[in-house]
C-alpha cells in the first residue's frame, strides 16, 4: 500500500488553537514504534558495494544498523559541540539508544506556528528520556529578508484607524544565495528603529527590543545572519526553561555520515533518480496536482546526464555562492562526474564509488577545494529519518510532502518508513480588533440586498401608505404572481420589477445608502481584523512569556488535553 493518501490538512483559524497529530498523549508510544521499525531494517544502503572493513564500521554494503549507529553519535558530537561554542544549556547528554527527537525550519524570524515544534520536541524528548534537536536549515535560500508586521495609521475622515501591512527590510535580499553564506554584517541597524516606529502596540515593541537585543549580541561571533538568528532565538528559548540541542543543517553536511550516505546514493544515482520522480508522480496523481512544478519539480535527465536532488556551490571567497544543481555524469571506467549545472565540481573514480570510505574522502576533498554539497528538502529528510532521528516533527506542509520522502524509502530500500509528527498552532497578535464580527458582515449584506430587492417591505410605515408607494407596491405583488408564461415575458417582467424597486427606494434614498455605508464600514473593519489577526507575524513580536505559556499546556503529554483544531 503507497504511504502516499490524500490528506485534508488546515492549520487552526482559531486564536491559541494548536493542531497536533498524533494527539500529545500518544506520541510517546509513537516513538517506541519507531524505535523498533528502525531497529528491524536490515537493508543495505548500496547493494553490491564491499561490506565494512571491519564489523562495526559503517559502510555502503551490509551494515545499515551500524552506519546509522555511527551517523547518530557523530550528529549528537556536533550538536553538543556547537551548545558548548555558544554556551548553550544542554537538555542531558546523549547515548544509545536514547531517542533523538527532531524538527527544523529555516533560521528567519518565524512565526508562533513554526516555533510550538520545538516545544513539543522539548517535551517528547524530556517525557521518552530523548534529547531534542533542531535543525537549522541555512542551505536554503535567504529570499525575503523583512519584518512583516501590521501597524495603524489614523485617518479621522474614515472615522478610525488605517490598518496596512508593512514590511521593514533587516538585509540586502539575496537571491540564490543560501543563510550559510550571509554574513551577519549585512543586517541593518536601522531595522530595530524602523519596527518600533510601527508597532502598534507598547507590548510588540518591548518583544521585538528585546529580541533585536539578542540579535545585536550574536550578530559579531556569528558566521552568518542566519546563525545570528538562531543564537538570538536559543537564548531565548533558555530564558523559557528550554535546551534543545541546535545543529545547521550546513554542519550536518560536511559530517562523515552524511557523505557516506551521499557516497551510497551516488552509487545508486539511476534507482534514486527513479524513486524521487516517481514518488513525486504519485503525489501528483494522489493530490491531483497538475503543475509539474509543484510541490517541486522532477529531477531532470538529459541522456546519461542526471540531476540529482542536492544542491552545490563553490564558496569561501572562491566563485558563485548562488546555490545551483547538482548533476552527475557516467566517465569512461565507471566513474563519475559532478558539475553545478554546467560548471564542473570534479570526479570520483569507480573505486571511490564502491569504496565507502574513499567516496566519502574524495568527497571531503571536494569541501576542502571549497565546493559546498548540501541536500535538498526532501534529501534531507530522507537522511535524518533514516541515519539520524527516532522522529520529525513537521508543520502541515512538511507533513504533506514528506509523503513523497516516505515513498522514496519505500522504493529505494523496500521499507516501511517511520512515521512523522505533525505540529502547528494559530496565535494571534495582543491587539484590539474591530466590531465587525463574520455574523455582523452576513447581517450587512443581507440589510443591503433587501433594500436592493424588497424595498416595499422596508420603507417607512408612513412612506408605505403613500399613494405612489401602495401603487407601485400592487403592481410588483400582480407582477409577481403573474410571472409570465414565455421567456421574453418573464424578461420584461424582471425589468419592471427592478424598475419598481429603484422608485421606491427613490421615496426613502438615506435608509439604503445608511445600509450600503454600514456595510462598507464593516467590510474594511473586517478587513483591518484579518491583518489584525494575521497567524504569520515573527514570533519576535509577541511576549515571549505568553507564547511559552501556551505551548506548555498545548505540549503538555502527561495525560493533559490539546486544545486541537477541527
Amino acid at each position: 500500500m503507497s504511504p502516499i493518501e490524500r490528506r485534508r490538512l488546515r492549520v487552526p483559524r482559531g486564536d491559541r488553537q494548536a493542531l497536533i497529530r498524533p494527539e500529545p498523549a500518544a506520541l510517546p508510544a509513537l516513538v517506541r514504534r519507531n524505535q523498533d521499525l528502525l531497529a528491524s531494517y536490515r537493508f543495505d544502503l548500496a547493494p553490491g558495494a564491499p561490506a565494512p572493513p571491519c564489523p562495526g564500521a559503517p559502510g555502503l554494503g551490509p551494515g545499515f544498523q551500524e552506519f546509522r549507529a555511527a551517523a547518530r553519535a557523530e550528529v549528537m558530537a556536533l550538536a553538543r559541540r556547537y551548545a558548548r561554542r555558544w554556551g548553550f544549556a544542554v537538555q542531558r547528554d546523549w547515548s544509545e539508544p536514547q531517542p533523538i527527537i527532531l524538527s527544523g525550519h529555516q533560521p528567519r524570524p518565524f512565526h508562533p506556528g513554526v516555533w510550538i515544534k520545538n516545544f513539543l520536541a522539548g517535551e517528547l524528548a524530556s517525557a521518552v528520556g530523548g534529547v531534542a534537536l533542531n535543525l537549522n536549515v541555512d542551505n536554503d535560500e535567504a529570499h525575503v529578508q523583512v519584518f512583516r508586521l501590521p501597524t495603524r495609521d489614523p485617518v479621522c475622515k474614515m472615522g478610525g484607524d488605517e490598518v496596512r501591512t508593512v514590511e521593514v527590510e533587516f538585509a540586502p535580499h539575496a537571491r540564490g544565495v543560501p543563510f550559510e553564506e550571509q554574513p551577519a554584517g549585512a543586517i541593518r541597524p536601522e531595522t530595530v528603529d524602523d519596527v518600533l516606529a510601527l508597532v502598534p502596540a507598547p507590548a510588540l515593541g518591548d518583544a521585538f527590543r528585546d529580541c533585536w537585543q539578542r540579535l545585536a549580541r550574536a550578530v559579531p561571533e556569528a558566521a552568518s545572519l542566519g546563525e545570528a538568528f538562531v543564537v538570538a532565538r536559543r537564548r531565548l528559548e533558555e530564558r523559557l526553561g528550554l535546551a534543545n540541542l541546535e545543529l545547521p543543517v550546513s554542519q550536518l553536511a560536511d559530517s562523515e555520515a552524511f557523505r557516506l550516505f551521499l557516497a551510497a546514493m551516488l552509487r545508486r544515482r539511476e534507482d534514486f533518480f527513479a524513486a524521487y520522480n516517481d514518488s513525486l508522480h504519485e503525489f501528483r496523481r494522489v493530490y491531483r496536482e497538475r503543475s509539474p512544478a509543484q510541490p517541486v519539480p522532477d529531477l531532470a535527465r538529459e541522456g546519461a546526464r542526471m540531476e540529482l536532488p542536492y544542491w552545490v556551490w563553490r564558496a569561501d571567497g572562491a566563485g558563485d555562492a548562488r546555490r545551483r544543481r547538482l548533476w552527475v555524469e557516467p566517465t569512461p571506467g565507471g566513474g563519475l562526474a559532478l558539475a553545478a549545472e554546467d560548471e564542473p565540481v570534479g570526479r570520483l573514480s569507480a573505486e571511490d564509488l564502491d569504496d565507502a570510505s574513499r567516496g566519502a574522502e574524495r568527497l571531503a576533498g571536494l569541501r576542502r577545494s571549497g565546493w559546498k554539497i548540501r541536500p535538498r528538502a526532501i534529501s534531507m529528510t530522507l537522511f535524518v529519518r533514516l541515519a539520524v532521528g527516532d522522529v520529525f516533527i513537521h508543520g502541515v506542509g512538511g507533513a504533506l510532502y514528506d509523503q513523497i520522502t516516505d515513498a522514496i524509502i519505500e522504493r529505494l530500500f523496500g521499507v516501511r518508513p517511520p512515521e512523522i509528527i505533525l505540529a502547528s498552532a494559530t496565535v494571534h497578535l495582543p491587539l484590539e480588533t474591530f466590531s465587525a464580527t463574520p455574523a455582523d458582515l452576513s447581517a450587512a449584506q443581507r440589510a443591503v440586498r433587501d433594500w436592493r430587492c424588497n424595498p416595499d417591505r422596508l420603507l417607512p410605515e408612513g412612506v408605505r401608505r403613500g399613494g405612489e408607494a401602495k401603487a407601485l407596491t400592487e403592481e410588483k405583488k400582480r407582477l409577481i404572481a403573474a410571472c409570465g408564461r414565455t421567456r421574453d415575458e418573464r424578461r420584461r417582467v424582471w425589468q419592471r420589477i427592478r424598475e419598481i424597486n429603484g422608485r421606491l427606494l427613490a421615496l426613502a434614498p438615506e435608509q439604503p445608502e445608511a445600509a450600503r455605508e454600514e456595510l462598507h464600514r464593516i467590510q474594511r473593519y473586517a478587513r483591518y481584523n484579518d491583518i489584525l489577526t494575521n497567524r504569520e507575524y515573527p514570533f519576535c513580536l509577541y511576549p515571549p512569556e505568553d507564547l511559552a505559556k501556551f505551548y506548555r499546556g498545548a505540549v503538555r503529554i502527561g495525560g493533559a488535553e490539546t486544545r486541537s483544531a477541527p
